[in-house]
């Protein structure tokens, strides 16, 4: 079922970072999430920063997020593959660790 989804290849962290930016983003219409944001929410307050930080970077390989660009501070932002995934559908996959 989750092959439907988009995101069955995804780890548990990975899974967790892209819902916390996808939350985020829909908090502030759509705009980009500040890596500070995604590091305390609840979700993601766990993981350490280099973990966040290597969670982060694969999700921008595989085409879940991008950089947003012109930016003093690490902000993020739904890529192609990310922005197609639906949220509700998410939820019973993110894990609180």
């Amino acid at each position: 079922m989750s092959a439907t989804w988009g995101f069955q290849s995804l780890s548990a962290n990975e899974l967790n970072v892209l819902y916390v930016v996808r939350l985020l983003s829909d908090e502030v219409n759509n705009l980009d999430a500040e890596a500070a944001d995604i590091r305390d929410h609840t979700i993601t307050a766990s993981m350490s920063q280099p973990t966040l930080n290597r969670t982060i970077r694969s999700l921008i390989e595989k085409g879940y997020l991008e950089p947003a660009p012109n930016y003093k501070t690490k902000r993020y932002r739904l890529g192609p593959k990310g922005a197609e995934i639906d949220l509700g559908l998410m939820t019973g996959a993110v894990r609180c660790q």
